[in-house]
């Protein structure tokens, strides 16, 4: 099972490499009869089994597999060997193995970048033409990670087969098990159908908005509803919290130790399906594993962050049609809103919080984003140099960063405006417009999402 530590989206590859801890190492490829292998003094310098193998199960395997998203399989030799000409452009440019943080920033756990090393080692395997070398030089197979002990399981409500393409964005409404208050402190997926799903999101709808949300999925016809860039229209406004997501290849989906989202009794959960819709594509019904707490160390809350005047259209975020590089940025003290996320008293005005994962949300012509501190400390929590809004994530840190009173969260977004980043909306490549905050595929946000928890 392939699984992602995020806390929320949202995460379409070309060519995809991501970690995939856990996939059994060797199976394919020791079958495989090809010839070719060295040893002795004449072997090459870089071989598939002795060097390339243990980077491409580690970083690439987890998409580039039979059945995954991915177009091609890295799983054996063959696979490899027959696609290697394609591998420099993408390591080259830094597409893949989709790692969007600069390193710069910050650092963060289950990092799926491909090491300087290991660049130059496939590089140079490549212009070698790609040697298989001796099958006794196979690594041994990785580690499995540690399983998670899941107790609730919750599957879409029937089979869904996505027509809209080359993406689908739509959500389903499913019931909350737990008559109790409880704690949500891991979140995975299982997909139905591996080739079609891009990404999941996983979002807690409370008791008090459920109305809201089931009037949605009773007027679109087909099962569930449409969905972008939330799980509903103007019925989110931003105090929907996100509770997890999942990518192919992802990572294991525990949050920070001792720490957990509370979940009221009576709420739904909405889970927004990313559909990467091909012709003759089977039906998908996935399914989302769920462990809970009935009591957590420190309750956590996902943070959205972003100017209320642009939400409120009071300052407009405009991006003006033409424009090649459109700059918003806002800064605040958000210590005082600190009651509105923890309703339950955990936080008073003014309190310190801790800042656990991080992550940015804009839609289709971004270009670039960042988020951190300021004022009392310059910190830097997240940038994505390289904005793409299919590889979406949260980014657990590996140090926490404790929020003082007088310390500023600022964010950051740049988008392109021009003919040449438009999205495509059924079949239609879109001509540039003046563009202002919303939910659609062609409005915008600047969006940043903190996990956070007290002291």
């Amino acid at each position: 099972m392939q699984r992602l530590t995020a806390i929320f989206p949202l995460g379409l590859l070309l060519v995809a490499c991501v970690d995939a801890p856990g996939d059994s190492a060797g199976t394919t490829d020791m079958d495989d009869t090809s010839a070719g292998t060295s040893t002795g003094a004449d072997a090459p310098e870089v071989t598939y089994w002795r060097d390339i193998k243990t980077v491409l199960d580690a970083k690439c395997v987890g998409c580039h597999s039979p059945g995954n998203l991915a177009p091609f399989s890295l799983e054996s030799y063959a696979d490899a060997s027959s696609v290697a000409s394609a591998l420099p452009g993408s390591i080259m440019a830094g597409t893949m193995p989709p790692w969007p943080p600069d390193a710069a920033c910050g650092t963060y756990l289950h990092d799926r970048s491909l090491a300087e090393a290991d660049q130059e080692t496939l590089l140079k395997w490549v212009e070698l033409g790609a040697p298989e070398g001796d099958r006794a030089d196979a690594p041994p197979a990785p580690p499995a990670p540690e399983e998670i002990d899941f107790d609730i399981e919750l599957a879409l409500p029937e089979p869904y087969t996505p027509t809209i393409a080359p993406d689908e964005y739509r959500c389903f409404l499913l019931p909350w098990p737990e008559d109790q208050e409880t704690f949500i402190t891991a979140l995975s997926v299982t997909p139905g159908e591996r080739q079609i799903v891009h990404h999941v999101i996983a979002f807690a709808i409370p008791p008090e908005q459920v109305e809201d949300f089931q009037a949605l999925d009773d007027a679109d016809p087909d099962p569930g509803y449409l969905c972008y860039g939330g799980p509903g229209g103007q019925q989110s406004g931003g105090r929907v919290p996100w509770i997890g997501a999942w990518v192919p290849g992802g990572d294991p989906g525990d949050m920070p130790e001792g720490t957990g989202i509370k979940v009221q009794p009576g709420s739904l959960v909405a889970v927004q399906m990313h559909y990467h819709t091909y012709p003759g594509s089977r039906p998908d019904q996935s399914r989302i594993q769920i462990r809970t707490a009935a009591s957590v160390d420190k309750v956590a809350a996902m943070m959205p962050f972003t100017n209320p005047a642009w939400v409120q259209g009071s300052e407009p975020m405009l991006i003006p049609a033409g424009e090649p590089r459109v700059v918003h940025e806002f800064a605040a003290d958000v210590s005082n809103y600190l009651p509105l996320l923890f309703p339950d008293g955990e936080f008073e005005a003014g309190d310190s919080f801790m800042v656990h994962a991080a992550a940015l949300h804009m839609h289709t012509r971004g270009v670039r984003g960042s988020l951190g501190l300021v004022g009392g400390q310059s910190t830097c929590l997240l940038d994505i140099p390289r904005w793409d809004f299919n590889w979406q994530g949260s980014y657990q840190l590996t140090q926490p960063v404790t929020v003082r009173p007088g310390d500023e969260l600022r964010i950051e977004c740049e988008w392109d405006n021009t003919a040449a980043n438009q999205p495509i909306e059924n079949g239609v490549l879109q001509q540039p417009r003046d563009i202002l905050w919303g939910e659609g595929t062609g409005d915008e946000m600047c969006l940043g999402i903190l996990y956070v928890t007290g002291v």
